[in-house]
């Protein structure tokens, strides 16, 4: 199998890596968001974090802060599908796993998804380490992996 194609990794990125690449284009989640519209990995989205993700960026207090329009964020949000492939089935029963409950559908989307990766902000997730064979990184070690001097220049 010399030949063998080597599929790209897969990942589910959460809404606080959605909602940062939404306001910070050029910030670590942004990045990340456009190696997925290049093909660099699979995303994976699941109804419930596309709506966590509308539901934050379509906040009055958010929308002042930012100054971004619902229709901006509708039209985002409806372009995250386009970008990632979106889970259809019912997300799979897991228990309580994360010390925060709200948290576990993120890691059955991954499940569901048969996804590599986890990308998250949140300190509960990531305090996980890794859930069964799915790997739980911040944006920037994520980022990192796949474009190993993305972020080289930062550190400066």
């Amino acid at each position: 199998m010399k030949n063998a194609k080597r599929m790209p990794p897969s990942a589910v990125l959460d809404a606080s890596i959605l909602v940062s690449a939404f306001l910070f284009p050029e910030s670590v989640p942004g990045r990340v968001l456009k190696l997925a519209d290049r093909g660099m990995f699979a995303m994976h989205l699941s109804p419930i974090l596309l709506v966590e993700a509308r539901r934050s960026l379509l906040r009055a207090g958010l929308r002042d802060a930012y100054g971004h329009s619902e229709e901006d964020a509708i039209a985002w949000c409806a372009e995250l599908q386009e970008i990632g492939s979106m889970l259809r089935a019912p997300l799979p029963e897991i228990g309580a796993v994360c010390r925060d409950p709200d948290d576990d559908h993120v890691l059955a989307a991954a499940l569901a998804a048969k996804a590599d990766t986890i990308v998250t902000g949140d300190k509960d997730l990531l305090a996980l380490g890794q859930y069964r064979t799915v790997r739980i990184l911040t944006a920037r070690v994520f980022l990192t992996e796949l474009v190993p001097d993305a972020t080289r220049d930062e550190s400066r």
